[in-house]
């Protein structure tokens, strides 16, 4: 199996909308250095290098496409493309571009398909994972990486367990969507279900075999977006008027639920995907339960985070707060609350506050 090269596709669309005002539709979360001293998309970039592993693809917003080029100069890692997307259209779409992207390449290519936005302590666990999903991926399965629960979490959605395929792969029972409490506490109880990361190996015929079968449109869609795409250095720019066809759909929804070819590699890798102030404090408290930027003071308080870009910030007599002041915009909030901070951003949006987006 040494003839094969696996080709990381990083994906840098989302918004990171939970993370406001930290985070902008300028200066998306993965663009940032919010746990190590890289930012979020160069610490993914770096968690598949060397091996049997390419140069990365970037599939991304047109306009982070500079940036995100300038933030693999920084760590030595040359893309072999950025394909930028016109308009959000979700997974399901850049896995298609990913495939039909890979397929040209001149050696047996499979693609890893891995969110540009998450956290991972052990990369050379990941690493492993995604080796052990490789003869699955070779014998046609699309292959997903399901995270061992450390804890009833109601906030992911979970991948049920099914007969075994080799030593570490599985067939994937059933996707479950976020369950209640009482339903989560039940799944950790089974033993045999995992949390959804959303990362994906796959061979690039496998994919487009079975997105033919769910959905021609999308395929047919995506495919010429990418074959009309418009190249300038290393960027692919995909075509406006084909990519808008393109149903706005997640791989797992158009692909992973619906095909009889859905397999699981479980892993323990350190996997957090940052997706609230909750989250990012509970990979950045120290042992106090604190985490706060340099020459912020604190007084008979505790586990709260304080990210500021200047002003100084004081707390007094509180605990479990978020305190975030970015470019000019200042949140407040209780740490139990902070899936909520998007309804903040929805309401900016209402109110045509473009200007703090």
């Amino acid at each position: 199996m040494s003839d094969y090269k696996i080709m990381p596709v990083i994906m840098s669309g989302g918004a990171g909308s939970r993370l406001w005002p930290a985070s902008r539709a300028a200066a998306p979360k993965q663009l940032l250095s919010l746990v190590t001293d890289k930012t979020m998309v160069q610490d993914t970039a770096l968690r598949v290098a060397g091996g049997h592993f390419t140069a990365p693809v970037f599939i991304c917003n047109a306009a982070h496409s500079a940036v995100i080029e300038a933030q693999m100069d920084d760590i030595g890692s040359l893309p072999l493309a950025i394909i930028t997307e016109p308009m959000g259209r979700n997974t399901a779409p850049a896995a298609v571009v990913a495939a039909h992207y890979a397929k040209g390449r001149p050696e047996k290519t499979l693609v890893l398909l891995l969110p540009a936005d998450h956290h991972v302590t052990k990369a050379d666990a990941f690493r492993d994972a995604v080796e052990a999903a490789v003869p699955a991926a070779l014998s046609g399965h699309l292959v997903t990486f399901g995270i061992a629960p450390d804890a009833p979490e109601t906030g992911y959605g979970y991948i049920e367990q099914g007969a075994a395929i080799d030593a570490r792969s599985f067939a994937v029972s059933a996707f479950r969507e976020k369950p209640d409490q009482d339903t989560a506490k039940g799944y950790l109880a089974a033993g045999n279900f995992s949390w959804n990361a959303g990362i994906f190996l796959f061979s690039p015929e496998a994919l487009l075999s079975e997105i033919e079968t769910f959905d021609p449109v999308m395929k047919a869609a995506a495919i010429a977006a990418l074959e009309h795409a418009e190249k300038s250095g290393l960027c692919l720019h995909l075509d406006r008027s084909h990519f808008e066809n393109c149903p706005s759909e997640s791989i797992d929804y158009a692909v992973m639920e619906k095909t009889d070819k859905a397999a699981i590699v479980p892993c323990d890798i350190g996997w957090n995907d940052i997706g609230s102030f909750s989250a990012l404090h509970g990979v950045t408290q120290d042992d106090t339960g604190m985490c706060m930027s340099s020459g912020t003071i604190a007084v008979g308080s505790s586990d709260c985070l304080v990210q500021t870009d200047g002003p100084m910030v004081s707390l007094v007599g509180v605990k479990n707060l978020a305190v975030i002041v970015k470019d000019g915009a200042v949140l407040v909030v209780d740490l139990a609350h902070s899936q909520d901070v998007k309804k903040v951003v929805n309401q900016l949006k209402a109110d045509g506050r473009t200007e703090l987006l």
